[in-house]
């Protein structure tokens, strides 16, 4: 199929040529979500720039130097039965990051509306008060926008699993894959990584810039066959289903409300673990802090007793050296005695001749 040929049949689409009807369905809502500063509003920008091949303007407000600018829900118009969103990126992979992506991405946070990462059940709240505001009757598709320039860590396989898994449980499809910047890292690993997730569909692109906009046929090429990827998902959900738009956003809800729940939960158990762990480590902390004391005691005690045994030591040795003198004394005050009687002897022994 050429590029005019997809681009009428893109044109074309509308639900209520299904052999179903629309079944309330008003048009396709392309759903991007990802990390911060991976490439979704430059991706937006070459999607318009494609489709209405004129000139190249940064309708998205894309900004290559400092990524992540977007914090609203930013809807921008392919056809008049298409519409792709610019979602706020995670900032990290969290629970409760991943809370806020799942409640955009169910379509349950106003178009235009500002999202904040927020704790707690704040969420819940946020939800229960968008109802009026949002639409039934758009039909979702989630897209996963990564860089190739970013490599996925190990660490964090599991928890990218889980969302993009999770995405499908929520809107019934399985997220296809945009990767960015594909000629500025390893595309091939980055593919694989996906692929050893479970995703299916991936599209690898160089996004237009204001820097590089020159139109190249495969550029356009790719962008108008991922359009056609998107729309044969709506076309094929919805001629192969019965459905209801108004009972689906309920269930969405629901879905989203029981996760902040169980994530509540969930970090309640935790917090309590931690602090457990916490007190644990303190009384640990506080028994050998109480098991060194006891030992220097032991040692002052025993360094005091050896002191003493010492003091003792030396009095017993000042008095048997001062018995020895005073013995000395005595016995040569009896030998002198004993001299002095001698001498009287010996006079008196005189005298008697």
């Amino acid at each position: 199929m050429d590029m005019d040929e997809l681009k009428r049949v893109i044109n074309n689409f509308s639900f209520d040529r299904l052999k179903n009807g629309n079944q309330g369905f008003n048009q396709i809502l392309i759903q991007l979500f990802g990390m911060l500063g991976h490439g979704k509003s430059s991706f937006i920008n070459t999607c318009i720039y494609v489709w209405q091949d004129g000139e190249y303007q940064n309708w998205a407000k894309a900004n290559e130097g400092d990524g992540g600018h977007t914090i609203h829900r930013i809807p921008h118009k392919i056809t008049s039965n298409i519409m792709v969103v610019d979602n706020r990126g995670l900032p990290t992979l969290n629970a409760y990051g991943s809370g806020e992506i799942f409640a955009q991405l169910g379509n349950l946070l106003p178009l235009e509306g500002k999202v904040d990462f927020s704790k707690g059940f704040t969420l819940a709240e946020t939800i229960v008060k968008a109802e009026k505001f949002v639409k039934t009757s758009d039909f979702i598709v989630p897209v996963f926008v990564h860089s190739v320039k970013h490599i996925i860590p190990p660490e964090e396989m599991n928890e990218l699993k889980s969302v993009l898994h999770t995405a499908r449980d929520l809107t019934g499809i399985y997220p296809i894959v945009v990767l960015t910047h594909k000629n500025y890292g390893n595309l091939t690993s980055v593919e694989s990584s996906f692929r050893d997730m479970g995703i299916e569909r991936i599209f690898a692109f160089e996004n237009y810039t204001q820097e590089d906009h020159f139109k190249t046929r495969g550029r356009h090429e790719e962008v108008l066959k991922f359009l056609q990827e998107v729309i044969k998902d709506a076309q094929f959900r919805v001629e192969h289903q019965t459905r209801n738009p108004v009972k689906e956003m309920h269930n969405r809800k629901q879905f989203v409300l029981n996760y902040v729940h169980q994530r509540e939960k969930k970090m309640e158990q935790e917090n309590l673990e931690k602090r457990k762990a916490f007190e644990k480590a303190m009384k640990e902390k506080q028994l050998k802090r109480q098991e060194e004391e006891l030992e220097r005691e032991r040692e002052r005690r025993k360094e005091a007793g050896e002191a003493e045994l010492r003091k003792r030591r030396e009095e017993l040795e000042r008095q048997r050296s001062a018995d020895q003198a005073r013995y000395e004394v005595d016995i040569q005050a009896q030998q002198a005695a004993n001299a002095k009687k001698g001498k009287k002897f010996l006079g008196l022994f005189g005298k008697k001749k």
